[in-house]
């Protein structure tokens, strides 16, 4: 149980490298350029290495804790994170 957390926890912190350097998200808030795309591809490729050492050391029940917990702070991590400015007319 407790490799999971930190599984979960790894993850969600890999996520929040992904948002917070998101391009999109920094240009819209005039921050400049964010990750360039093969840093993004990394950062997402060892946010998911959590979840396939559980698949292939045949821990269902982890995996699915992990998947379940990694979606849920990926969302708070995207519900925490500012959003675009918005221009009043």
């Amino acid at each position: 149980m407790m490799l999971t957390l930190v599984a979960i926890l790894a993850s969600a912190g890999l996520i929040l490298l992904l948002g917070l350097g998101d391009p999109k998200r920094r240009r819209a808030a005039g921050q400049g350029e964010g990750h360039g795309a093969s840093l993004r591809r990394l950062l997402a490729v060892a946010a998911l290495l959590p979840g396939l050492a559980f698949l292939l050391y045949g821990d269902a029940a982890a995996f699915l804790l992990w998947l379940g917990g990694t979606a849920v702070a990926g969302w708070g991590i995207s519900a925490a994170l500012p959003a675009a400015p918005t221009k009043v007319r």
